[in-house]
């Protein structure tokens, strides 16, 4: 961890550990490529059940990227059981297809969330996980 705090004048964000929950490899990589050059600390997870193991065995992460389809289990399930566990997580879930009834419920879930629609933008996904941070410090 870095020795410096997101404050709420600060431009700049703590280093965060992330994990990332992505079953293509290749987003994966993109995504753990945009977050470390940001600085953040990134564990990936081939799925959200894998997700689910690696916080039992490290313990909690400071917020959450999670892709929606996913096999074993999905990322708004993934994101409702974090959100159980860590109610002040920022979560950001990215999906190629915008289904209005997941978003409704993900964003029922409360906390710090946001939906993405894949492909973003470089930069955008590290963009709205920092700007929950700073939500989150409210």
């Amino acid at each position: 961890m870095v020795d410096h705090e997101w404050t709420r004048d600060s431009a700049q964000p703590r280093q965060l550990r992330v994990l990332v929950a992505e079953d293509e490899a290749l987003i994966g990589m993109a995504v753990a490529y945009e977050l470390e050059q940001r600085g953040h600390v990134v564990t990936m997870a081939g799925d959200g059940q894998k997700a689910l193991e690696l916080v039992a065995q490290f313990g909690a992460f400071d917020a959450l990227v999670t892709d929606m389809q996913m096999p074993r289990l999905r990322g708004d399930e993934l994101a409702r059981q974090m959100r159980a566990r860590f109610p002040d997580m920022p979560i950001v879930v990215m999906s190629a297809n915008h289904v209005p009834e997941a978003t409704m419920a993900l964003e029922a879930l409360g906390g710090p969330i946001t939906i993405l629609t894949k492909p973003t933008p470089f930069g955008h996904l590290a963009d709205e996980l920092e700007r929950l941070e700073r939500e989150r410090l409210r």
